[in-house]
């Protein structure tokens, strides 16, 4: 990071608002061994427009199910505290990030691609057979990995264009053009908005290191290469676009973390814009 060049994009960052006190309180509760489904209720109830969100996104396709939930504590009880967490902070995020700038980002066509990314890093999740408990942390990791790029879209609208058309024509990828006009790159962002928001090391490697397979920790490595892998197909498949067309190339390492063949992932191709639309009801939530 270049401290002088980023200076503007710091000082914006510093003034974003952290996510609200009841978010903070359910990550702790839902991090807790010991909470329970009343526990985390509470919390919840806190906030009456959030847990209205909540149960808007349990009820929703998304999720398929036949019952309606109509309590905080039935959904948390079907779902998992784990999950329900993920629910608040991502409606949480999201809401903090929205913007109306388009600059070099269509904004439904931004929040499309991270929807695609989240859908396809779980899909993925669920060829790996990861626990049930954890399979909607590879979602909002998909989901969130790109929000450093709504701040910098956010703050130079015109800028941010120059430097996505520049990285389109040279075939370059776009956070080399965002550290050398901008100071920064998203990911960077990224680390810093992880810290500001206290999210949990998945999550933040994710939104971090999606670039940097190198440096990700042990026991990140199946979500954040989960996420590196969505990213790149979901660019390859031009499902939504924000801002990056570059296709990296994965290591060999990387599939053999994950052990599973990269010709397996063809047939998750077919399941992926169906996902997209079922999980579309997270971008209308926020928005209302």
């Amino acid at each position: 990071m270049d401290e002088k060049k980023a200076a503007l994009v710091l000082k914006h960052i510093d003034r974003m608002p952290s996510l609200s006190p009841t978010v903070g309180k359910i990550l702790q509760v839902a991090n807790d061994p010991a909470s329970s489904a009343n526990d985390l209720n509470k919390v919840i109830s806190l906030d009456p427009v959030l847990a209205g969100k909540v149960l808007k996104l349990v009820n929703s396709a998304y999720f398929g199910f036949n019952e309606k939930v109509t309590s905080t504590v039935r959904a948390i009880v079907m779902l998992g505290l784990n999950t329900i967490k993920n629910l608040a902070l991502s409606t949480a995020a999201m809401e903090t990030l929205t913007t109306q700038a388009q600059g070099g980002i269509n904004m439904d066509e931004y929040w499309r691609h991270l929807l695609a990314t989240g859908v396809f890093a779980k899909l993925i999740a669920r060829k790996m057979n990861i626990h049930k408990n954890f399979i909607e942390d590879y979602f909002l990791a998909g989901l969130m990995h790109d929000i450093g790029k709504v701040v910098l879209n956010r703050l130079n609208p015109v800028g941010y264009s120059r430097i996505v058309n520049a990285a389109k024509e040279k075939g370059k990828p776009l956070y080399l053009y965002e550290a050398a006009i901008f100071g920064i790159s998203h990911p960077e962002i990224g680390k810093i908005l992880g810290e500001k928001w206290g999210l949990q090391p998945s999550l933040a490697e994710a939104i971090s290191l999606h670039h940097s397979p190198s440096l990700v920790s042990e026991p990140n490595r199946k979500i954040v290469y989960s996420v590196l892998i969505a990213n790149n197909y979901c660019r390859r498949l031009n499902v939504g676009f924000s801002g990056n067309v570059y296709i990296e190339q994965i290591p060999p390492n990387i599939w053999d973390e994950l052990s599973i063949p990269e010709e397996s992932l063809a047939d998750l191709e077919g399941m992926l814009l169906e996902g997209v639309e079922r999980a579309s009801v997270f971008i209308q939530t926020t928005q209302k």
